[in-house]
């Protein structure tokens, strides 16, 4: 990496000091991620796959829509359709390098200091997901606030300060691409979904079989 790049970084680093002194600090940007390479589905795009009548992506945007002030895609794919959602999608720029390039490649339409991160994927997000994970991030003071099932640490649906994203981008530069390792190095706190348990909150759809044995909220 050129010294120009690392100090265009920096520069974003404390540049995001500035603009978390002067952002409403209740907006939230919720980041949907869909650009992942679904090997364990088979190569199918999983934002496009149909559960009862909806796709997944669909299923993502109902539930997160009205917890949040913004949604952005992340996607490297059927672009087309998913513009037609009706919210702002983001070619991933870095393709092929995991979930953290996605969350920087959609931070160009973040102008809240509070970001809400969820994958595609996962069904059952809990309605109180954004007001539980960002009040637990100011009330701890912490940069990122990581949900929590009886099943473990969700790594992948998680509430996020400004500073926090800018630390992403710092780390990415790093080569540092595996989510818990970028997480370690942030002020963490985890937030329980354990009173979600009659139905599984967060749960993955990975496989062809996970699909089989969804249970929708």
């Amino acid at each position: 990496m050129s010294t120009l790049y690392f100090l265009l970084i920096y520069t974003s680093y404390f540049y995001a000091q500035e603009m978390l002194r002067t952002m409403p600090p209740t907006k939230i940007t919720c980041i949907i991620l869909a650009g992942g390479l679904s090997t364990r589905m088979g190569g199918r795009n999983k934002a496009l796959i149909s559960v009862e009548d909806k796709t997944l992506i669909e299923h993502s945007i109902d539930a997160i829509q009205h917890q949040v002030d913004h949604i952005v895609i992340s996607a490297n794919r059927n672009l087309s359709y998913l513009e037609t959602l009706g919210f702002p999608v983001v070619e991933d720029q870095n393709r092929n390098q995991g979930p953290l390039a996605g969350i920087i490649s959609a931070a160009t339409h973040v102008d809240t200091n509070l970001i809400l991160v969820s994958p595609c994927d996962v069904i059952n997000i809990p309605g109180d997901f954004a007001v539980k994970a960002t009040s637990s991030l100011i009330k701890t003071k912490s940069e990122i606030a990581i949900a929590k099932t009886n099943l473990g640490v969700q790594h992948l649906n998680f509430a996020l300060t400004l500073e926090g994203l800018m630390n992403l981008k710092l780390t990415f530069t790093q080569g540092v691409r595996k989510v818990s390792e970028w997480q370690q190095g942030l002020k963490q706190t985890y937030v329980n979904f354990d009173d979600h348990d009659e139905k599984t909150a967060f749960a993955n759809l990975n496989t062809p079989e996970d699909l089989e044995g969804h249970n929708l909220f």
